[in-house]
């Protein structure tokens, strides 16, 4: 899907000797500094207290004072109180120490089309305009970062960038890694490149500053990235507009970023007697202590665990499957005998991800293309033999050939972890396969998903089938998670699996059209068994924009729009809709 048609075949180069050709020399601020936001006694002391419900309220508050100022300040109530402040003490403290963040005004995207050509794709009225609405939603997000944050950065837990942007919607008012990939592609299907552009300028303004891209662009998320997608968004814009200038301007910091994931997330596997790199999610474990934005939840659940070590592993388990952006799911549960589990069975670390090695190899694929481009054959063959060796990794170790299917693997047990999950597909998705066997495998993976039942669900594919209670598990169906199947399967090269994938995108498309219909709401993440409506789970109510929820229906209405026919019966509060491919 990503890409597909830039490939070329280079001899394989020595994978070691590759490594330090293509290391870069820079710094990489690891993880949060901050005493208040990030760690200390006043964050721990607040958060216990539960001042606010939401854990994430308190960490996005601006400072009034200093950072030194305040926690003089705190060491004096406690001192005062017998270290025991009480709630009410703790509310007075905070009405006199901080306010609202305050760290986003209003953007207008300058580039903002209310017709886009997009429009004219799509033959069914209906459902031209749910597009023409969605696309409306983009001028309702659009956000920039106040010149106060840049000014006086200690006084807050933002991360500045430069350009507008537009953020997911709700509780997310910052700009998050994953997510932006499916907005940036939504913008420029809406004829909106220079949005685009300027959400990825951010993002490459952050690994200049940072070395990586954190989680999302609070100080709190530092020591955690999400999928290594910054290249894709960057193939995205320079095929939207042949910006040659540009991507000479922006290609070495792409490399940095991968270079980043190189020298921090690898792991060495033996499989069959063959060694193996390949990647897992690890956060930086110099970032101790819960989640901030999470961290009565965290450490409430921490306390069921026995000795401060399990705890401070847990920690870094949770901060690490945070940052695979499926938080949290049954996905990363090890559990002795293989029962569903709970968050303290949270083992990411262990766990090579399928769709993390994918997005990466089709990464590494992408800088090649990019130097290529540029005329720098010598780089290009580098990056693309490392890309081809990710690509043998990922088939030695990852590829099911009993089952049909790309598993996860567990390093510790050396042993696949057979469970569906719609990120099985990425591989295919993300071009992380020979070309000439993407239809072959295509083949086995249309047999594993219709044996798997994960089809056969009304609203969507699940993000699994088991029921967990979490939010990345049955029976809530994720936008990011339709993009990846529905793509990948489409662009395989087997008819099966394209006809598969035009029928998922119809029902996906049903789904949110009657979601927008009834509540004119897009949501963050949607019931498999109920169309439209809401998902739940998770440490928090669901979300609404939302800002890759709309990209990805206008992914799937460029691509089937001009064979989609809706039909509605009147009358009925709740549509009743089919499709007709």
């Amino acid at each position: 899907m990503l890409v597909h048609n830039l490939r070329r075949y280079v001899p394989l180069y020595p994978v070691l000797g590759l490594l330090g050709a293509c290391a870069q020399a820079f710094s990489v601020v690891s993880s949060c500094n901050s005493s208040i936001y990030c760690s200390g006694e006043l964050l721990h002391k607040v958060q216990l207290a539960r001042i606010f419900p939401d854990s994430k309220t308190f960490v996005d508050l601006k400072l009034k004072y200093s950072e030194n100022e305040t926690l003089a300040h705190f060491a004096k109530l406690m001192h005062d109180t017998d270290q025991n402040p009480s709630r009410e003490q703790l509310t007075n403290f905070l009405d006199q120490h901080f306010s609202e963040g305050n760290e986003l005004e209003e953007w207008h995207p300058p580039d903002f089309d209310p017709d886009p050509p997009i429009l004219l794709q799509i033959s069914d009225l209906k459902l031209r305009a749910f597009a023409k609405s969605i696309i409306g939603i983009w001028a309702k997000l659009g956000r920039k970062v106040q010149d106060d944050v840049k000014i006086n950065s200690d006084r807050f837990s933002f991360l500045y960038v430069p350009n507008g942007f537009i953020v997911p919607g709700g509780r997310f008012k910052e700009l998050y890694y994953w997510d932006s990939f499916w907005m940036v592609r939504g913008l420029l299907i809406s004829n909106m490149p220079q949005t685009a552009k300027g959400m990825i300028e951010n993002l490459l303004y952050l690994v200049e500053k940072y070395g990586y891209i954190p989680n999302g662009s609070r100080a709190y998320y530092l020591g955690r990235s999400q999928p290594p997608l910054l290249a894709a968004m960057v193939a995205s814009y320079y095929s939207a507009t042949g910006d040659l200038a540009w991507l000479e301007r922006n290609v070495g910091t792409v490399e940095k970023e991968l270079q980043y994931w190189l020298d921090k997330k690898k792991v060495t596997v033996e499989v069959k007697g063959n060694k193996y790199m390949l990647l897992r999610y690890f956060a930086d474990r110099e970032s101790r202590g819960p989640r901030p934005e999470s961290y009565f939840e965290d450490f409430s659940n921490a306390r069921t665990l026995p000795n401060e070590e399990m705890r401070e592993d847990f920690y870094t388990e949770m901060k690490s499957a945070a940052e695979s952006g499926w938080d949290f799911s049954s996905r990363w549960f090890v559990t002795a005998h293989n029962e569903v589990g709970n968050l303290t069975d949270v083992h990411a670390t262990r766990i090579l991800p399928v769709d993390l090695n994918a997005i990466f190899a089709g990464a590494l694929e992408l800088a090649g293309f990019f130097r290529n481009k540029l005329k720098d054959r010598r780089e290009a063959q580098k990056w693309w033999s490392l890309a081809k060796y990710w690509r043998s990794a990922i088939e030695n170790v990852m590829w099911d050939s009993q089952d049909g299917v790309w598993y996860d693997y567990d390093s510790l047990a050396m042993a696949p972890r057979k469970h569906f999950y719609p990120s099985c597909v990425t591989p295919l998705w993300s071009a992380a396969v020979e070309d000439y066997n993407a239809p072959k495998y295509a083949e086995r993976i249309v047999k594993h998903l219709l044996s798997s039942g994960a089809l056969d669900f009304p609203g969507g594919i699940p993000a699994s089938v088991l029921h967990s209670g979490e939010q990345w598990d049955f029976p809530n169906a994720w936008p990011p998670s339709q993009s990846i199947l529905i793509g990948g399967l489409d662009s395989s090269g087997n008819e099966e699996a394209k006809r598969l994938a035009k029928e998922q995108a119809g029902l996906w498309i049903r789904s949110n059209y009657i979601g927008y219909s009834t509540w004119q709401k897009m949501f963050e993440k949607y019931s498999s068994l109920q169309p439209g409506h809401q998902g739940g789970g998770g440490e928090y109510g669901v979300q609404d924009g939302f800002g890759w929820t709309n990209g990805v229906v206008l992914e799937l209405l460029q691509r089937y729009g001009n064979e989609l026919v809706l039909h509605e019966q009147p009358g009925d509060l709740t549509p009743n809709i089919r499709l007709v491919l």
